[in-house]
């Protein structure tokens, strides 16, 4: 169904700049979400963003993914905020431990603003909204290996203006060799693929600067929830099982993948924010690089033991820590957890993971997210979804797999 609101204008397929102009001043008028049909061209408005849609050639925008597209405006915010925190942190003890340095030194450490890219751009609508909405950003980079769409992404930019035009950067490449050519560059990575970001993980890990931020969503749900086992085990390394906590392994099937990718490069991850909504998860993640730290990962993973009888379930971590000569060690964890029979009702287990099964929020990270949520909730137009959802997951316990699904939409 197509919805019209106020006039319908028309406008050629190929936009000239006198258009543009009209159409920007027209819409200026016209400050709800809309959908206006044009002749051959829809405007859809999103916060401060507005694109333009061409149904011949096939470029999707997914006016569902809201949700997605405001909880990302909401962490990149804070990310923004905390990382300048450290960042000041950092500055101050610098100076503590050396008083004498110049201020041509500390002039030169003065923060740049953090780059952005997004692996799979489509219509440009998720990069011009960071452009537009989000204080403090830098350059966003919109990736994409179609023409039409990087033709549309183009279009939008100019579209929106003079920020949109100056901070948003698109090219025609395949997201991974971009990524790979680009190591340690980008502050934070956005992977929104449709269907399964596994293909994407390897070069994304690796693109990150030390410390910056991953966000990846998954859709591939029925492979995450045990509908697949096999595909999922070859996209993911894992194997997932079927319960009432099928959405919340997904998350921590997604985290462990994540993190053995960056394990190969000597880096680890630390999560901020993992949630499950409407057909996908989405995990936010920060990225260090770390060969001590990276000793650590068998301690956060763990194979999951499920009663094929009961709902009863065990955790069963990879690794153990031991001292010798006032030294701390690593080395694989003593098993198995649990008899061959459920001491519940006699029946096997059947055996699941490896899942990260260490912390998936930052709960200083979500409070200080849905302070900010609360605070601006003018300016996001999910704000009665994101709001709910953030409220929930600051109040969860740590204890993995002991939500059920509802509980972490």
């Amino acid at each position: 169904m197509r919805f019209i609101v106020g006039k319908a204008f028309k406008l050629p397929r190929k936009p000239s700049k006198s258009n543009l102009s009209f159409f920007s001043s027209a819409q200026n008028s016209e400050r709800s979400n809309l959908a206006l049909e044009i002749e051959g061209c829809r405007v859809i408005k999103e916060g401060e963003a507005q694109i333009l849609l061409d149904d011949s050639n096939g470029v999707f925008c997914n006016k569902a993914q809201v949700n997605n597209r405001d909880m990302s405006i909401a962490v990149l915010r804070t990310f923004i905020a905390k990382r300048k925190e450290e960042h000041a942190s950092k500055f101050c003890r610098e100076n503590v431990n050396d008083p004498l340095k110049s201020p041509s030194v500390k002039e030169h450490q003065e923060l740049k603003e953090p780059m952005v890219l997004e692996a799979l751009a489509a219509s440009g609508l998720r990069a011009i909204r960071y452009a537009q909405e989000v204080e403090g950003i830098g350059q966003v980079i919109a990736l994409d290996s179609d023409k039409a769409s990087v033709d549309a992404c183009k279009r939008n930019i100019q579209f929106n203006g003079s920020v949109a035009s100056s901070k948003v950067e698109v090219h025609l490449v395949d997201a991974r060799v971009y990524m790979l050519t680009h190591p340690k560059e980008f502050d934070v990575v956005d992977i929104d693929p449709y269907g399964s970001p596994s293909i994407f993980l390897d070069s994304a890990v690796q693109s990150v600067a030390d410390g910056g931020m991953l966000m990846c969503t998954a859709t591939d749900m029925a492979v995450l929830c045990g509908d697949d086992r096999e595909v999922c085990y070859s996209k993911y390394g894992s194997y997932p099982l079927k319960g009432k906590y099928c959405h919340e392994m997904a998350l921590r099937i997604l985290l462990a993948s994540i993190e053995s990718h960056a394990n190969r490069y000597k880096r680890h991850i630390v999560p901020v924010l993992s949630v499950y909504m409407d057909f996908y998860i989405r995990v936010f993640v920060r990225i260090f690089t770390s060969g001590s730290a990276m000793k650590e990962t068998p301690l956060k993973l763990s194979y999951v033991y499920q009663c094929v009888g009961c709902d009863s379930f065990h955790l069963q971590c990879l690794g153990r820590t031991f001292t010798k000569n006032n030294n701390v060690r690593y080395a694989p964890a003593f098993g198995p957890l649990v008899d061959k029979e459920c001491g519940d009702c006699g029946r096997k287990f059947t055996i699941g993971g490896p899942i990260w099964s260490a912390p998936i929020h930052n709960h200083d990270w979500v409070v200080s997210t849905l302070s900010n949520v609360i605070a601006m909730k003018n300016r996001y137009p999910a704000y009665d979804r994101i709001s709910a959802v953030l409220t929930t997951i600051s109040e969860l316990s740590v204890i993995p797999l002991r939500h059920s699904c509802s509980v972490l939409q």
